[in-house]
């Protein structure tokens, strides 16, 4: 039997500062093929797809198309070689009709500066049908249109470019079940037309569902690449994470008191459908969900920073109102953001403004002065509390290690004497030594006491360390675990596919 094979990458590296993201990784597609591409946050997933796209040059390796070696400089060269993305963002253009957005790259021309409109509507009619809205008017606006029938107009103008390759990244994110099983349909239909299918996803149904192979990375490496009718979920799962998911179950010893911390049908628009959650004294609570899930939002919400639509918040038995971080700081809620550098550090000033930042009404005179012999005492103290490694606390935070600047958020947050804790992504972008650090100092604040929101992208280290978890999918709870019932798969389960 010939070569089937349309895209062939082989060996291809990518370095980013400080960072290997993909490391001499191989994947090929075949004609006429659903190919899976799975792996938790940061395996690689989106960097490998840019350089399929031509949004960035790999560093190494070779890439070829139909058996041709193939520079893809950038994403006009990409779409030249018949590859398209249906991306999670759809990037219509709401205004237009149905018949310019699929066309938008190539109008037919009557005469020069003029749109042949009979020959547009026609085409378009055609490739509408082709996706199985023959039913909508080629001049029927796109912002009239349902989720799921964008998605297949996104399609639609794929294959109007004559397109081979298409690439699918998290389509289902906003369809219904009935949207997504259409999507489903067009995209068997697009295969026995030899349309090639490259579908990323955090969803394993899906991927179990509509994928003749799955490939699996993990730390910019690819793992394996194996049929989706010879492996099992559970196998599937440990390749995703790397381990035996048994390994990271947590069985909390230790005793709580009373609750602490109460949140109550917490709803903003369509983030957050209705959440509710309860913490208690010296508990750390794990929050988790995949990119998308609400998680962050949640945060975001319980700290005033988004402005929730409905829903109540109780602090040791009492109804607070939180509409912005002030009102939070005041009820001594304290929040970690998962961008310390953007906003949870002022990175061009010393690490003792960053340290009194949360607390300045606690060095400030009557008259408003500042007592700076204060402040650097604080910071000091905080320095060696939390081991931070700088030579002063004048240096600057920009020069600091990412573990030492996550310290300084924690120490600016521990000089509000704060009693519930949300933190985003604590431990993001520091060393495995660092990391365990801010471990032992996030169970250092649970044990003095307070109230811990743990969010996490990182399965294994949830199921690690927190002492309860609650996993969030579609803006939704999906599932609730005690200690000693969950583990990084069960986890990892609820995120992508829910609780039955």
């Amino acid at each position: 039997m010939a070569d089937q094979t349309i895209l062939e990458l082989t060996d291809i590296s990518k370095h980013f500062p400080g960072v290997i993201a993909l490391d001499r990784v191989n994947f090929s597609l075949q004609k006429g093929e659903v190919h899976g591409i799975v792996g938790m946050n940061g395996a690689g997933k989106s960097t490998l797809m840019n350089i399929i796209g031509g949004v960035i040059q790999p560093d190494s390796g070779v890439i070829r198309i139909n058996g041709q070696m193939k520079q893809l400089t950038n994403p006009a060269e990409a779409q030249k070689l018949g590859i398209a993305f249906i991306h999670q963002e759809l990037s219509l253009f709401p205004n237009l009709d149905l018949a310019s957005n699929i066309f938008i790259y190539s109008l037919p021309r009557q005469l020069p500066g003029f749109v042949d409109d009979r020959k547009l509507e026609h085409w378009a009619q055609s490739v509408l049908e082709r996706v199985g809205l023959g039913h909508l008017k080629p001049k029927q606006k796109v912002s009239t249109l349902s989720p799921g029938e964008k998605q297949l107009v996104e399609i639609a103008r794929c294959l109007a470019q004559e397109a081979k390759i298409l690439v699918f990244d998290e389509p289902t994110s906003s369809l219904t079940g009935r949207e997504t099983e259409t999507l489903f349909g067009i995209i068997r239909e697009l295969k026995d037309q030899d349309v090639s299918i490259i579908y990323v996803s955090h969803r394993l149904e899906e991927v179990f569902k509509i994928c003749d192979r799955v490939t699996v990375l993990r730390d910019g490496k690819r793992v394996d690449t194996v049929r989706t009718n010879a492996i099992s979920r559970h196998d599937l799962v440990k390749m995703i994470l790397g381990h035996e998911a048994a390994d990271t179950a947590h069985i909390s010893r230790r005793e709580f008191d009373s609750v602490l911390f109460k949140a109550v049908g917490i709803r903003r628009g369509a983030v957050l459908q209705d959440i509710s959650l309860e913490i208690r004294r010296g508990e750390i609570l794990g929050l988790a969900g995949i990119l998308g899930s609400g998680r962050t939002e949640l945060g975001r919400s319980l700290f005033g920073l988004d402005r929730i639509d409905a829903g109540e918040i109780w602090i040791d038995g009492r109804k607070v109102r939180i509409r912005s971080p002030q009102d939070a700081i005041k009820n001594g809620i304290a929040f970690i953001t998962e961008n310390r550098r953007e906003e949870g550090l002022l990175a061009n000033k010393p690490v003792v403004d960053n340290i009194v930042l949360a607390n300045l009404r606690a060095y400030a005179s009557l008259l408003g002065w500042m007592h700076r012999s204060q402040e650097i005492r604080a910071a000091e103290q905080q320095k060696e509390k939390l081991n931070i490694a700088t030579p002063t606390v004048r240096r600057l935070v920009m020069y600091l290690s990412g573990g030492n600047q996550q310290k300084v958020v924690l120490g600016k947050w521990l000089e509000t004497s704060s009693r519930v804790w949300i933190m985003d992504e604590p431990t993001r972008g520091i060393d495995v030594g660092a990391k365990e650090e801010v471990y032992r100092l996030i169970r250092a604040i649970a044990d003095q006491g307070a109230a811990v929101i743990f969010i996490s992208s990182e399965i294994s280290e949830v199921a690690r360390f927190s002492d309860r978890v609650l996993v969030m999918r579609k803006g939704k709870v999906a599932g609730s675990f005690e200690a000693g019932t969950f583990t990084a798969e069960s986890i990892l389960i609820a995120a992508t596919e829910g609780v039955s």
